[in-house]
């Protein structure tokens, strides 16, 4: 069954660049920029999933959230880490999994104050990867693999190699379980 989703955002660009992604993925995938009118414009019952952009403020998230979710209880919502596409759809991907996916990590924490070191708990034995998601001023994502092993259950200590880049404006790391769990840290 191909999952019907909504993504609500403020930047076009991004939306087009997300939808496309995820259709590659066999997603329904419906977008709009006009977030304030969202509800007038669709309706919860017609989809799965609602995923909302960085620009989406608290509040009017909050309103939507409220206001799809008495449309249909069911609704997966998603908030997502726009604009780094290949990370909003692994988010996206796992939500729709839910608990099919399985629960691998139970914390992901910043030791030091720059993140160069890493604390991963996992609860089974996995494969633990953890990537550096950095997007430029001009909006194109490098992502770069940092760890990769296999790990047992556990509590885990990483010394990561992340450059102090002064062209990423926005960077994100993400540590993955057997592609069946992620959790993500922003970094400052």
């Amino acid at each position: 069954m191909r999952s019907n989703v909504l993504l609500i955002g403020r930047n076009p660009s991004v939306l087009n660049d997300l939808a496309s992604a995820l259709t590659d993925e066999g997603f329904n995938v419906t977008t709009t920029n006009l977030v304030e009118q969202a509800v007038q414009d669709f309706d919860g019952v017609d989809f799965d999933l609602v995923a909302f952009g960085r620009g989406v403020d608290e509040a009017t998230n909050h309103q939507l959230r409220m206001s799809f979710g008495n449309q249909n209880p069911k609704l997966i919502f998603v908030n997502g880490l726009a604009p780094l596409i290949p990370l909003l759809v692994k988010q996206i991907k796992l939500a729709v999994l839910g608990e099919q996916a399985g629960k691998f990590l139970t914390a992901f924490v910043c030791v030091s104050a720059d993140c160069k070191k890493v604390r991963v708990n996992v609860a089974v034995s996995c494969e633990l990867t953890i990537d550096l998601y950095e997007l430029d001023a001009i909006h194109q994502t490098t992502q770069k693999r940092l760890i990769s092993e296999s790990v047992s259950a556990g509590l885990h200590e990483y010394s990561l190699a992340i450059d102090q880049n002064a062209t990423s404006t926005i960077k994100f790391l993400a540590a993955e379980a057997n592609e069946l769990d992620l959790l993500v840290l922003p970094i400052r």
